[in-house]
């Protein structure tokens, strides 16, 4: 529904000569050589409309909604992608106010980041995200959402296992969970874990490159020749020989500062002979076991503990793929994101 007033979270914008220009580049790139140098002598003349400029900025498909509901404007007056535009017209994109669509439960919600467009958390070891039927982070954040009236659906854009911790990160509006997937899915959207393995990892850091389905039982993730294909990218922190495991991820307080590159394995800066977790004993493994920095490629369920399930060295404490058992949880944690900002276009580090 239309609305006459900005709010703190609406976009506003001024178009710039750049902008313009963007839209002229993106014309120029599908133009056949033999007519490119006609087609910059016309580029002068030829009008830009608002749904060109908003194409260089944000996912078409994200767009269709807001200008729907009529809440997309030039110069305060409601506009349709087909409007002419020029420089120095104000675009104001108003954010569309939603209905919280779970049950908001009060819980201990640690925020490590928060933004106009995104709330990242720290999710603790024995909760799911959103599981039906039961207790979830989706209605820990549904509440954090009421009591700061926030109208909006409770968008998740990364999944953690229950027994996962660290950083999940949730969009406030259609428009920013189409932006920030669109930077997961080029790998401009940055996620960092810490997990902790049985045995001495001998490769200092490998990229794992690995085709992934459900198994036949429908419970565990395989390598398989006709599944999804995942990259995984570790590099070693520390590695213990035969002893108690003393180690866990899951109540880290001190982070690896890793560069912020938007590469594989780079992780020269890394200290690999420091301790980056605090005290938690555990069962003895004869075999030892070595903690592990990880860049998660891509998102398909149980990646990293399937890769590492595969070369040998299983997650310490998940038996669902091998591990001796311990009686705690697997050692796993979404230790830090890293992206752009929306709006400013920034580099943001956030760590959990």
């Amino acid at each position: 529904m239309a609305r006459k007033t900005h709010r703190p979270d609406d976009i506003l914008w001024t178009v710039t000569a750049a902008d313009l220009e963007a839209v002229h580049t993106n014309k120029l790139a599908v133009v056949q050589p033999s007519k490119k140098q006609e087609a910059v002598k016309m580029s002068d003349t030829v009008s830009i409309s608002l749904g060109e400029v908003l194409d260089t900025r944000y996912p078409r498909k994200s767009l269709v909604k807001l200008f729907e509901e009529k809440l997309i404007h030039i110069n305060g007056h409601k506009a349709t992608p087909k409007d002419v535009i020029s420089e120095g017209d104000e675009i104001w994109i108003a954010m569309a106010k939603e209905k919280i669509d779970y049950e908001p439960i009060e819980m201990d919600l640690p925020i490590l980041y928060e933004d106009d467009d995104l709330l990242i958390v720290d999710k603790s070891v024995g909760v799911t995200v959103n599981s039906k039927d039961q207790v979830s982070l989706a209605n820990g954040v549904a509440y954090y959402f009421k009591e700061h009236g926030i109208k909006r659906k409770v968008r998740f854009l990364n999944r953690l296992d229950r027994d996962t911790t660290g950083c999940i990160v949730i969009a406030k509006s259609g428009l920013a969970q189409s932006l920030y997937q669109q930077q997961m899915d080029d790998n401009t959207f940055e996620k960092w874990y810490m997990a902790i393995v049985e045995g001495i990892v001998e490769a200092d850091k490998d990229s794992l490159v690995l085709p992934m389905e459900r198994s036949a039982d429908g419970i565990h993730y395989e390598v398989n020749p006709k599944g999804k294909e995942t990259r995984t990218d570790y590099s070693v922190l520390c590695r213990h020989q035969s002893q108690t495991v003393d180690n866990s991820v899951n109540k880290s307080q001190n982070s690896v500062d890793i560069a912020s590159k938007n590469v594989d394995i780079e992780l020269s800066d890394v200290d690999k002979s420091s301790r980056n977790v605090d005290k938690s004993v555990y069962n003895s493994q004869e075999c030892g076991y070595t903690e592990v920095l990880v860049r998660l490629y891509t998102g398909k369920t149980h990646q990293i503990r399937v890769a590492f399930s595969h070369i040998g060295h299983p997650l310490v404490g998940d038996t669902l793929y091998g591990a001796q058992r311990t009686g705690q949880p697997f050692q796993l944690r979404a230790q830090k994101v890293v992206f752009t900002h929306m709006r400013t276009g920034e580099r943001i580090t956030v760590t959990s």
